[in-house]
């Protein structure tokens, strides 16, 4: 039924749920996972910083962020089973999602309900809502208990 298996995180609890969740699903059809996260690109930097420092803010988001994805089987071992591959963008987490799902071979996007912060919620509305409406695949949207 499903062959490619897309999870967006932001390394929050309910996105690790959402990778639990999809080990699941990937282990009882043997497919792949992928594992996205897309480094939210905040144009005020570019304002802010000249392109050297700017650069290096940049490089060292990006290791932390390529830390954080090889950590993943630490903190979620159920990917220690599965065959995933982790993914990494920088840009608009909805946009680059969207762009993904339409470039890949994916059968389902897997989201979890929540991200790490309620206040940007408030302000430019929710990444799992706008990437449910507009997601061109079955979308699983994943809730902690």
């Amino acid at each position: 039924m499903y062959k490619n298996i897309l999870v967006m995180t932001d390394f929050s609890q309910h996105s690790n749920h959402a990778i639990e969740v999809a080990c699941e699903i990937t282990a009882k059809f043997n497919c792949n996972l992928y594992i996205m996260h897309v480094a939210h690109i905040e144009s005020g930097f570019t304002i802010l910083l000249d392109d050297e420092d700017y650069e290096k803010i940049k490089n060292k988001m990006d290791k932390a962020i390529e830390k954080e994805l090889a950590s993943l089987p630490d903190t979620i071992p159920c990917l220690k089973g599965v065959n995933y591959a982790p993914i990494h963008r920088r840009g608009i987490p909805c946009e680059e999602g969207l762009k993904e799902v339409k470039s890949g071979n994916y059968d389902l996007l897997v989201l979890g309900s929540h991200g790490k912060s309620n206040v940007t919620t408030f302000f430019y509305g929710s990444t799992t809502a706008k990437l449910a409406r507009r997601s061109p695949i079955s979308t699983l949207i994943t809730r902690l208990k």
